[in-house]
């Protein structure tokens, strides 16, 4: 799960400075646009991934020095009883917990400071963004009647050049039985 949300991060803002860095002119403003729209999100996501690690981590951390603390205190009532072996396997056991809680506390602060770096970087990747000029798009809805108009004329245009073409047939047709 770590690599691919790093694995999605990479690719969102390469694909981010690609987009901005595009100069070849036959790419459409309105599509680079939106690729630029789509990579803020891509990272978005990632950051989004990167934030459950987190929780994840903490909450495996927490889980584990509970189970520490529950060991530690085996370890004191098995104490209190005599109980030798008990004692040894708890401290065992709760140096253990101990050990992983203190793994998965440092991986989670990593990962925080790790997606505060990711923060500015998707900040910066925004700013560029809404510096960008923006295409003036026809709304949805026309954009949508101006293709239905088109297909519109498309289809009377060939409905025309069919009974264009049956009359030129029939009228052949009707020189041949005629000669």
């Amino acid at each position: 799960m770590f690599d691919d949300w790093k694995r999605a991060w990479r690719e969102a803002v390469e694909n981010f400075r690609r987009e901005l860095n595009e100069t070849d002119p036959a790419t459409e403003p309105a599509a680079r646009v939106r690729a630029m729209d789509r990579e803020i999100r891509a990272a978005r996501d990632a950051l989004r991934r990167l934030d459950a690690a987190i929780d994840d981590a903490t909450n495996e951390a927490l889980a584990e020095r509970d189970s520490e603390r529950v060991c530690r205190r085996r370890e004191s009532l098995a104490a209190g009883v005599g109980d030798t072996e008990t004692v040894r396997l708890a401290a065992e056991y709760a140096e253990r917990h101990a050990e992983r809680a203190g793994v998965l506390e440092r991986k989670a602060a990593v990962l925080r400071d790790e997606g505060q770096l990711l923060r500015r970087d998707l900040d910066a990747m925004e700013r560029v963004f809404e510096a960008q000029p923006k295409p003036v798009e026809a709304p949805p809805g026309r954009a949508l009647d101006d293709e239905r108009e088109r297909q519109s004329r498309d289809f009377s245009k060939l409905e025309r050049e069919a009974r264009e073409k049956a009359a030129t047939e029939r009228l052949e047709e009707l020189k041949r039985k005629l000669r």
